[in-house]
C-alpha cells in the first residue's frame, strides 16, 4: 500500500503498516527548514508516541522539555497551566525526520522526492500530504469566518527571556487575533501572530503586548508567513483512500494538539486500512468507522475554539473574534455531564440499588477497535436518544449492564465485573454505571 505525506501522520501510519505485516511505500518531500514551525507535543501524546513505536526515539533526541503553559488570553493577568510530567518542544523538521527513520526500520520503503509527479500502483492511498492534500484537496471545505494568516519569526537571544518559565509555551490574545511562542531550545523560540488578512510581521508584532516585550532586545532570525485558515473534508474515506491528519482537517492551532491529532489520526487510518485489507468484507465499515471519527473530532475542536472565542471577544469586540465566536457548529454532539454526574452522586450514596434495564435499550452491532482491526460487537442504544454505546474509560458498558442486574450493591456489581472481565479501577466502572442511568439505559432504584 502506499502513504503521500512525511509528517508526523504519514510516517505513523507507514510505521504502524509495516510492523502489521503490509508492505509500505512511502513518498514525501525534502522538508524546507526555512518555513518550519517548532511545535508543542503536550504529555497527553507520550501515549500515542508510544503506541506507534516511537517514544523512545523522541526521548533520546533530546528536544526541549516543556512543564506547561503560560496563556495570557483576554486578560493581562498570565494563567500558568502545569503539565503532570513534561510535555516535548520540537522543530517539525527534526520530528519528521526521527519519524522517517522509525519508519524505515520498520520496514517501510521511503521515497523523498522534489518531483510532483509521483505513481503508486497501490490498491489503497493514505494521503497524509498535510494541507497539500494531493488527494483530500478535492473534497475540502473551507471553514467559513476562519480564514487566518500566521506571521511567524525566529527570535534568538543570549540572556533569559523575560517569562518565569523558559521552557513553556507563551499564548496571548489582542484585538486583532492572538500570538503564540513555542521555544526550540534555551536560547530560540518561535513566536507566530495570527491574524485575518496578510500584513509585515513587524506591523503585526506592534498588535501585541506580552509577545512584543517577550523579543525586545532579541535578534530576529529570519520571518515567514503561512496558511493557517480552517478547513474539514466532504468525506474522509472512500474506495481506495483515506484522508489522513491535515490532509482531511485543519484544526485551530490554539489548543496545541495539532500533532496530537495528527499522530491520532494516523494511528486510525492504520487501524481502518489494516481491517480493509485483511478482509474486504468488513471494508465499508471501516471505512464509515474511520469517516465518522475525523467528523467528530473536527466538531469537538471547532466547538472549542468558539468556546475560546467566546472567552476572548468581550475584551476583544473585533471582527475576527466576533465571527469565531459565532460560528455554527452542532451543540447536540457536545458532551453535557449534568446527568452523569447526578447520577454518580445518587449511586455513589446507595447502600442499596436495584439495576434494569430500559425495556426501549437495543443491543445492536457496531464497530469497534479489537487490537488493531474494526470488527462488529453488540453496542447498546438507548431508546430514547437513538445513541448506541459500548466502552467508557475502558469499561465494557454491555457487559457491565447486564452485571448490574444481577446485583443490588456497588461493591458486588464491582467485583463481578472485574472476576468476569478485565480489571478496572472502581471509579471507572462507577462512572460507566453513571452513564448507563444517566442516558436511559439502566433503570436505578433505591
Amino acid at each position: 500500500m502506499g502513504v503521500i505525506g512525511g509528517g508526523p501522520a504519514g510516517s505513523a501510519a507507514a510505521r504502524l503498516l509495516a510492523s502489521w505485516g503490509h508492505r509500505v511505500r512511502l513518498v514525501t518531500r525534502p522538508p524546507d527548514r526555512s518555513r518550519a514551525l517548532a511545535e508543542s507535543l503536550p504529555p497527553s501524546t507520550h501515549k500515542l508516541l508510544d503506541e506507534i513505536g516511537v517514544l523512545d526515539a523522541i526521548a533520546r533526541a533530546a528536544f526541549y522539555r516543556s512543564t506547561g503553559n503560560t496563556v495570557y488570553w483576554a486578560s493581562s493577568e498570565p494563567r500558568v497551566e502545569s503539565f503532570d510530567g513534561f510535555g516535548f518542544q520540537v522543530f517539525r523538521p527534526d520530528l519528521d525526520r526521527i519519524m522517517l527513520d522509525a519508519a524505515r526500520a520498520a520496514g517501510v520503503e521511503v521515497q523523498i522526492s522534489d518531483s510532483r509527479l509521483q505513481t503508486l500502483d497501490v490498491p489503497l492511498v493514505l494521503d497524509c500530504s498535510g494541507r497539500a492534500g494531493v488527494i483530500g484537496r478535492r473534497y475540502r471545505v473551507p471553514q467559513p469566518e476562519h480564514r487566518t494568516v500566521a506571521h511567524v519569526g525566529v527570535w534568538r537571544r543570549a540572556d533569559s527571556w523575560s517569562i518565569p518559565d523558559q521552557t513553556h509555551t507563551v499564548v496571548e490574545t489582542f484585538d486583532e487575533g492572538w500570538a503564540w511562542s513555542v521555544p526550540t531550545a534555551p536560547d530560540t523560540r518561535h513566536v507566530g501572530v495570527m491574524v485575518e488578512r496578510g500584513a509585515a510581521y513587524d506591523d503585526t508584532l506592534r498588535s501585541t503586548r506580552m509577545m512584543r516585550a517577550l523579543v525586545a532586545g532579541a535578534e530576529r532570525q529570519h520571518t515567514f508567513a503561512c496558511d493557517a485558515s480552517l478547513y474539514r473534508s466532504e468525506r474522509y474515506a472512500a474506495d481506495g483512500f483515506f484522508l489522513v491528519g491535515d490532509a482531511g482537517s485543519f484544526i485551530d492551532p490554539l489548543s496545541s494538539f495539532g500533532v496530537k491529532k495528527a499522530l491520532a489520526s494516523a494511528w486510525m487510518a492504520a487501524i481502518a486500512a489494516h481491517t480493509c485489507l485483511i478482509d474486504s468484507s468488513r471494508a465499508g465499515v471501516a471505512r464509515a468507522f474511520f469517516d465518522g471519527w475525523e467528523r467528530r473530532v473536527y466538531d469537538d475542536h471547532l466547538r472549542r475554539s468558539r468556546d475560546f472565542a467566546r472567552a476572548a471577544v468581550d475584551a476583544h469586540p473585533h471582527p475576527f473574534w466576533i465571527a469565531r465566536a459565532n460560528v455554527g457548529v452542532d451543540d447536540r454532539a457536545a458532551p453535557d455531564d449534568t446527568a452523569v454526574r447526578v447520577a454518580f452522586e445518587r449511586i455513589r450514596q446507595a447502600d442499596d440499588i436495584e439495576f434494569a434495564i430500559d425495556d426501549a435499550v437495543r443491543f445492536e452491532p457496531q464497530p469497534v477497535i479489537r487490537g488493531n482491526e474494526i470488527v462488529l460487537e453488540a453496542g447498546v442504544t438507548a431508546g430514547t436518544s437513538g445513541e448506541t454505546l459500548r466502552f467508557a474509560d475502558n469499561v465494557d458498558l454491555v457487559a457491565l449492564a447486564n452485571v448490574a442486574c444481577a446485583h443490588r450493591r456497588v461493591p458486588d456489581v464491582y467485583d463481578a465485573y472485574c472476576r468476569a472481565h478485565a480489571p478496572a479501577p472502581l471509579p471507572n466502572v462507577v462512572s460507566g454505571l453513571s452513564i448507563l442511568v444517566a442516558k436511559g439505559i439502566l433503570h436505578a432504584r433505591t
